[in-house]
């Protein structure tokens, strides 16, 4: 029963927090989604972002261009057509109208009256002049001529000025009414502003200057940002008029709003003075004139004119260029047209929600993000079809800005959540655990549980042990006693974790801790580092003491011992049902560093260190022999040593004569090894060694060994 609960408990707490998690999830992309909307529709740089993004849609390589609609001519008033120095001089003898052009720019109005004449005579379906006349000038009797005898197939330009006008307007819209600017009276009627002969040639920017779309249709009110008023005329532009003049009314945008248009790859500029030039004129292309039968011929700027020139797209290109990229457009149908705001918010939620569904169910931070840049490129491919084929321009930025800002930051805020988790449990694990337990677990997953499954390798392992601290169990206060216990592990753990060692456990108020078993930089490396730990629990325990006895603690004292060798490493425990597991050592030198905490008592030492580990540390410490012993439970002698400290160039005068002593008493020269230790113990008063083997020496030679002398002294307790 118990068992079954824990179980449900645990899924519990396991959709508890992916409840959690998808909360945040929410979160995250709806407030991303919904920042992301609110810039879009209330932030004006969001409209010049989403205007250059369907700019780029048009401009880069892979976008359509519009091709050039063979209906169309274009004839350049190009500096050749202004300075004639490619005309030969019989050419212009045969030529009254290059006569008048050689006179020089401003031409003589007569010249665009043989303009015109010469193109509709040849056929052409309606000559179109990108030009301005609002002054009068010579010649425009002849032009004026020319106008009322071609008035249904020729179109010159107006001009639209934002101005104070109140003379024509009620007062309440007095201000900042346009004038129409019409050509010279010399040339058509005053105040005939609806004249079907006249086409306004304005082109309007964006904000950022640059020119997407064309009017085609408009009033002088609305023009300059008014209603419209009763029985005010309604303009069309040069564009308009070429296609309403050419047939093609119904091709011509009903609105009175701009108009998007695909730009066309270019319509071959031909210079305007060819035509007059008769060998030119009857070889082709022109053949007599039959380039420009049915056509439209558009007539205006192509030089240097930089009034004229107006930044696109496509970058800076001259006044006609725009006129005849809006008469393409209508001819091939090539209108732009953008989604409308409820598209717009429907495209930036729908992106929130892909960014919730790919944080949801892709756990995986690089899946994830791989995910979310080929949706960001599916989505500007579909964008970039879209354009192609119909002329919609999709939402570019916002919708995959939503997407890439909630997915990216959804997965930088789950990374941020895991790394503090991973703190936070690192920091809780590594209370009870080694710190290398701990890296290996959270870090390299996969060594670690390979050592889990079990391992063979040579470790040193250390145990400590409070003398006489369970005894004062039976009449000490408890909580003082955790207390002290609780301060003395708090230091000698810190001080086993400072030197990479591995906790495995506490056993009442004994430590054992080992090194090399999970990693290790070598087996001297482990050895020294464990000696290193015993000198500064050493130190600390001295420290520890000291603040005790001016607490009114009573101190303690402890034995270390330290042993090095083979033994198995893995994660030992029971499984199933009642898991209950923990990583440790086993082995025979795990039971004789356990023996060897135990000589320190019999020595009045509180460190000895086997015969393995000596090898290992004695060029970095001061190694002093301790005996030949066989401890508990064996039979085969060991070595043990003790270790004074860290060599630092010198060592105790005394250490040699003690080693002499040591050599003497297994040779079982008993008086010269107690004369040795006398000397040892006038130069180091009380020491516990010298005096422990004074007393051997002399209950020896009172009582000689029988048979072989072996040196080896046999513990008969832990």
């Amino acid at each position: 029963m118990l068992s079954t609960t824990l179980a449900k408990f645990k899924t519990g707490r396991a959709r508890l927090r992916q409840a959690k998690q998808r909360n945040l999830l929410t979160a995250v992309c709806v407030g991303v989604t919904a920042l992301v909307a609110l810039l879009h529709f209330f932030d004006a740089r969001f409209d010049r972002l989403e205007s250059w993004a369907r700019d780029w849609l048009a401009t880069n390589p892979a976008g359509r261009k519009a091709a050039p609609n063979p209906e169309i001519v274009f004839l350049g008033l190009d500096q050749s057509s202004m300075d004639l120095d490619a005309v030969f001089a019989d050419d212009l003898a045969k030529s009254p109208t290059l006569q008048l052009m050689k006179q020089g720019f401003p031409w003589n109005r007569a010249v665009y009256a043989h303009i015109a004449s010469r193109l509709l005579d040849a056929g052409a379906r309606v000559v179109v002049f990108d030009l301005r006349f609002p002054a009068p000038r010579d010649g425009d009797e002849e032009f004026r001529a020319a106008l009322e005898k071609y008035a249904d197939r020729i179109v010159i330009g107006s001009n639209l000025v934002d101005h104070t006008e109140s003379a024509d307007v009620e007062q309440s819209t007095a201000s900042h009414k346009p004038a129409h600017e019409l050509p010279s009276r010399s040339l058509l009627p005053e105040g005939a502003h609806d004249d079907a002969r006249i086409g306004f040639i304005n082109v309007n920017a964006e904000e950022d200057k640059v020119v997407r779309s064309v009017l085609f249709r408009t009033t002088r009110l609305e023009y300059a940002g008014w209603p419209p008023a009763d029985g005010e005329p309604e303009l069309l532009s040069l564009a308009a008029r070429a296609l309403e003049k050419s047939g093609h009314c119904d091709v011509i945008p009903v609105t009175r709003k701009p108009v998007a248009i695909r730009f066309t790859e270019g319509i071959f500029t031909r210079s305007l003075f060819e035509i007059f030039v008769e060998n030119v004129w009857a070889a082709p292309p022109f053949g007599g004139g039959r380039l420009f039968r049915g056509k439209i011929v558009l007539v205006g700027a192509a030089g240097n004119q930089a009034e004229d020139r107006l930044q696109t797209p496509f970058g800076t290109v001259l006044g006609p260029s725009i006129h005849l990229s809006a008469i393409n457009a209508a001819l091939s149908r090539e209108f732009l047209h953008v989604t409308t705001p409820a598209e717009n918010l429907a495209l930036i939620v729908c992106a929130g929600a892909l960014a919730w569904v790919f944080g949801a169910f892709i756990r995986a931070p690089l899946g994830r993000l791989g995910a979310l840049a080929a949706a960001l490129l599916l989505y500007y491919g579909a964008a970039q079809t879209f354009f192609n084929g119909t002329g919609l321009s999709l939402l570019l930025v916002s919708p995959m800005l939503a997407l890439a800002a909630s997915g990216v930051t959804w997965t930088a805020w789950e990374a941020a959540l895991e790394f503090f988790e991973r703190q936070r449990t690192r920091r809780l694990m590594e209370r009870y655990v080694s710190k290398d337990i701990v890296r290996e677990l959270l870090d390299n997953r996969a060594s670690f549980l390979h050592v889990l499954g079990g391992v063979r390798r040579n470790v040193t392992v250390m145990f400590s042990d409070l003398r006489g601290f369970t005894s004062r169990t039976e009449d000490a206060d408890p909580h003082a006693l955790v207390a002290q216990l609780n301060e003395y592990f708090n230091e000698m753990v810190r001080i086993v974790f400072a030197n990479h060692g591995t906790l495995d456990k506490f056993m009442g108020d004994a430590v054992m801790a080992h090194w090399g078993s999970i990693v290790s930089e070598g087996e001297k490396t482990d050895a020294r580092r464990a000696v290193k730990t015993a000198l500064e629990m050493r130190q600390a325990l001295a420290a520890l003491n000291a603040g005790w006895r001016e607490r009114g603690i009573e101190p303690v004292a402890f034995g270390i011992g330290i042993n090095h060798g083979e033994v198995i490493a893995g994660n030992l425990g029971s499984t199933g049902e009642h898991e209950k597991q923990e990583f440790t050592v086993i082995g025979d030198a795990v039971n004789t560093a356990s023996r060897l905490e135990g000589v320190t008592k019999a020595y009045r030492l509180d460190l000895v260190i086997g015969e393995l580990v000596e090898p290992l540390v004695r060029e970095d410490f001061l190694v002093r022999s301790v005996d030949l012993i066989t401890v508990k439970g064996k039979t085969r002698p060991v070595a043990v040593f003790t270790v004074l400290g860290e060599r630092n160039g010198s060592e105790p005068p005394w250490l040699a004569k003690h080693e002499e002593a040591v050599r003497l008493y297994r040779a079982a020269a008993f008086q010269d090894a107690r004369a040795a230790w006398s000397e040892v113990l006038a130069q180091a008063p009380g020491d516990a060694l010298a005096v422990e083997f004074i007393r051997r020496c002399t209950a020896l030679l009172e009582n000689p060994p029988e048979g072989r002398w072996s040196g080896v002294f046999e513990m008969t307790s832990k």
